[in-house]
């Protein structure tokens, strides 16, 4: 039977009784004690065990009241929720350290990080422990518009402005985990015009490309013929025109990868740019040139190991240094280049937009297909690849004055 207001003012403890308790129904009860004490308290099972909650002393907590916070209680049991759980967990929340930016931004960032490259987790912890750092000690509560606002402009007057859209789209995200976990109500990052707030980014300059047969024609044959310099820089430049790959994606390049039978490389997703795995037909010429290679550094797991130290792949830009060496400049050809090369020219050769795109490694088809068809268009890729390596050994072959009169 549901207790009254004057039946919870009036009870009280038997003299021969420590405690006794009162039942108002719905798992709510009263425990009076001997020394005239009256604690609301609510039984209930979680994950198939009994557990009792604490919900406050009366007159504190009003027989109403208790009834309110029980009610409360058992929303959350059927959602699935303890209760007590998310009473410690508001209570955490409500310590002003543990609401700090800085805090909380870490905490989402340990729980985002597995899905992230090494070099990306750690360039969005430094994004939040460096660039960030005015707002870090702030309670996230308490962080406004005009704190990002000030935020994103000390970002452009450092030199960094390209920084700025990146860290927004990140501090976004983390108020999105704040209001998840109930550490806000409002979300000052969302619909902010950064373009508003800061100058115009620069146009974004395109790496420089050769995309003409007669210039292309003396480019390959000048890396081809030419054998003076670092053995691994010499071969990595052989390479990169037949195979589509970025530089980084040579420099790293594992014999692991190489399949000689199946003439396939297969890079990991943990090293390529989309994080997705990538499959490249070997071409005959390809396969050639990588079992010359072998030969050479096979002792190292990198195909181009660093001449300092095999244990770490080849320097960063000896490839577009050798360019230079060559004769091409960086408004010419760079080594990332050659990929708008190799898109350019089959493009205009006729092959399909989304073979080269796939064999570039960019972005195509649905989000199912890319996630469960890593060989999506293989079998005209490996007929692109073959067809491209023999292309070029044209170009490589023919004199300038040749390609001049074709």
């Amino acid at each position: 039977m549901a207790l009254t207001a004057l039946e919870v003012k009036s009870i009280s403890c038997p003299e021969d009784k420590k405690q006794i308790k009162k039942s108002d129904g719905n798992s709510l009860f009263l425990l009076i004690k001997s020394n005239g004490s009256k604690l609301w308290r609510m039984r209930f099972k979680y994950a198939s065990k009994h557990q009792e909650m604490a919900l406050g002393k009366y007159p504190t907590v009003s027989l109403h009241k208790a009834r309110e916070m029980a009610s409360e209680a058992r929303i959350l049991l059927a959602q699935g929720i303890n209760p007590m759980e998310e009473r410690r967990e508001r209570k955490r929340a409500s310590d002003p350290q543990d609401r700090a930016f800085g805090i909380v931004a870490l905490k989402w960032w340990e729980q985002q990080k597995d899905s992230w490259s090494d070099d990306h987790k750690m360039r969005i912890k430094r994004w939040i422990t460096q660039d960030a750092k005015s707002i870090n000690k702030l309670a996230i509560d308490q962080i406004d518009a005009g704190h990002i606002t000030e935020l994103m402009l000390s970002i452009e007057a450092a030199g960094t402005p390209k920084k700025a859209p990146v860290i927004l789209s990140v501090i976004n995200r983390i108020f999105g985990y704040a209001l998840a976990h109930r550490l806000t109500r409002t979300n000052p990052a969302q619909g902010l015009p950064l373009s508003d707030i800061i100058k115009p980014l620069p146009k974004v300059k395109h790496r420089a490309a050769i995309v003409k047969p007669i210039e292309l024609a003396k480019l390959i044959k000048d890396i081809d013929v030419n054998e003076s310099g670092n053995f691994c820089t010499v071969n990595a430049l052989k390479l990169i025109p037949r195979v589509f790959l970025r530089p980084k994606e040579i420099r790293c390049l594992k014999w692991e990868y190489i399949d000689f039978d199946d003439r396939m490389i297969r890079i990991p997703a943990e090293d390529m740019k989309r994080d997705r795995e990538h499959l490249v037909p070997i071409a005959s010429q390809v396969l050639t040139l990588l079992k010359s290679i072998k030969q050479v550094t096979g002792y190292s797991q990198y195909v181009f190991p660093n001449e300092r130290d095999s244990y770490k792949p080849l320097s960063k830009n000896v490839m577009t240094n050798r360019l230079r060496d060559l004769g091409y400049p960086a408004d010419v050809m760079s080594a990332h280049g050659f990929r708008s090369t190799a898109s350019t020219i089959l493009h205009e050769q006729g092959w399909k937009a989304e073979v080269i795109e796939a064999q570039l490694a960019h972005l195509t088809g649905t989000a199912t297909s890319r996630a469960y068809n890593r060989s999506i268009y293989l079998s005209e890729r490996k007929k692109m690849m073959q067809e491209w390596a023999d292309y070029l050994n044209v170009l490589s072959n023919n004199s300038s004055s040749e390609w001049k009169n074709s």
